[in-house]
């Protein structure tokens, strides 16, 4: 008989809910049950010839937990899955944002694009020549208009600027008669000057930074003129959901709101906002990064992850924070029956992503836009022109290129986090997704059994 052993892709989970059980996930079956602790010991000590009936034995290597590859096979069988599903998902939706302006009204301290594109005097933003040529630079990038993802990112800067308001009308009205629609990521403070724009198969959908109540957010979200933007952003946030638009309010957390998080979303139930089917919110780090000065970083309180979610925890917020959709995830897999499903990599910028800029440059991923060194291309004249390396090290990356992601247990559900932290050698992501996933777990596991 082959020696068996535990898989190195075995995932418990205890439940906070059921006293002495676990949820077993297993990391590339994608098997889910719920098992005794005192089982979970016999599997973890399988290798040990502890004594299990023939029929128990059976159905934990079919369902991955006890197996007889080694933990190279199982390594090596994780990165083949990981290959396969990253051309699938190569292979699928081509995903588009344009960056509509990088100019901006808002002075954050901890914004990631260089300063002198939002304090400059240069005021750029797309012509409508530009668009047109983005537009068929997206039938040139995918001829086959049934694989282009339909619903196109707005982005910035800020890309509803109110000085940009007819050329905003004429991306968003040309791609209606496309078969498009548009999400925007704005600081929504010109955001009443596009009602017109704001319908369930126009603009359908707002993400909104909100970082904390009035007087917290006054000091982050700093209008270059207006020094106290808070009341303004909730009066187009209402405009908007009156519009059946739907708003996502996220919060840019670090140590100096984090308190105030709780206050927020009372404050969000109070207005009626949260009431509402098409209002979300979640909590965001604020991660370090090279763009950000010495004198703004003086003006921020940076968390670790592990600090950043205890403390979410104790306010009662961790509901809040994102979990990556791992939580829907699993409710899915226990509802259905079916096993959870995988992912090669963590976003569309490392398969399928273009951003179009206001400068004709092409790139995967909107965190980065602006940034020469990460450009891929350029779709300003009549062929598109492409840096075939950088295109190939986007769009090829997945989580058998990182040592320490190949051999991960949860590779397959993380898919390696953001490729941007990843090239910055920062492991944040982590311990962050650890500790989510087992919140997400109990979480799921809550809900179905309420």
């Amino acid at each position: 008989m082959e020696t068996l052993r535990t898989s190195s892709y075995l995932i418990p989970v205890k439940l906070e809910s059921e006293p002495g059980k676990y949820m077993l996930i297993h990391g590339y079956t994608g098997a889910i049950d719920i098992v005794t602790e005192s089982l979970l010991k016999k599997i973890q000590a399988v290798a040990s010839g502890v004594d299990l009936p023939e029929d128990t034995l059976q159905t934990l290597i079919k369902r991955g937990y006890i197996t007889t590859r080694s933990q190279e096979e199982e390594i090596n069988y994780v990165n083949h899955i990981a290959k396969v599903l990253h051309h699938k998902e190569k292979l699928l939706y081509k995903y588009f944002t344009f960056i509509v302006s990088y100019n901006c009204n808002f002075r954050c301290p901890y914004c990631f694009e260089e300063r002198k594109k939002k304090d400059g005097k240069l005021k750029i933003a797309m012509t409508k020549e530009m668009v047109d040529k983005a537009y068929q630079a997206m039938e040139k990038i995918e001829p086959q208009q049934q694989l282009h993802c339909k619903d196109i990112a707005l982005y910035g800067g800020e890309p509803l600027l109110k000085e940009n308001r007819d050329i905003v009308e004429y991306i968003v009205r040309k791609g209606c008669e496309k078969g498009y629609k548009f999400h925007a990521l704005t600081n929504g403070y010109d955001l009443d000057a596009f009602v017109d724009l704001l319908s369930p198969e126009l603009i359908y959908k707002l993400q909104i930074t909100i970082d904390g109540t009035r007087d917290f957010h006054n000091q982050k979200r700093i209008h270059y003129r207006d020094r106290g933007t808070f009341d303004r952003i909730m009066s187009n946030i209402r405009l908007a959901l009156n519009k059946n638009v739907e708003i996502v309010v996220r919060v840019n957390t670090d140590n100096q709101n984090i308190k105030d998080f709780a206050s927020l979303k009372r404050y969000l139930e109070e207005c009626g906002f949260a009431s509402s089917p098409y209002f979300k919110m979640y909590s965001a780090m604020i991660w370090n990064n090279t763009s950000i000065s010495e004198g703004e970083q003086d003006k921020l309180d940076l968390l670790s992850s592990k600090s950043y979610l205890l403390q979410n925890k104790d306010n009662q917020t961790l509901g809040q924070c994102r979990d990556f959709g791992i939580g829907k995830k699993i409710y899915t897999a226990l509802t259905s029956g079916k096993s959870i499903p995988f992912c090669g990599c963590s976003c569309g910028a490392q398969t399928c992503g273009y951003v179009f800029d206001s400068l004709g440059d092409i790139y995967s991923c909107w965190e980065i836009v602006g940034n020469k060194d990460y450009k891929l291309g350029s779709y300003r004249n009549e062929t598109i022109e492409w840096n075939q390396e950088r295109l190939n090290r986007w769009h090829g990356y997945n989580i058998t290129q990182n040592s320490i992601c190949s051999k991960c247990k949860y590779a397959l559900f993380c898919g390696g986090g953001c490729i941007i932290h990843t090239m910055q050698g920062r492991r944040d992501h982590c311990s962050y997704f650890r500790i989510m996933f087992d919140y997400a777990v109990n979480k799921a596991y809550k809900r179905n059994t309420n």
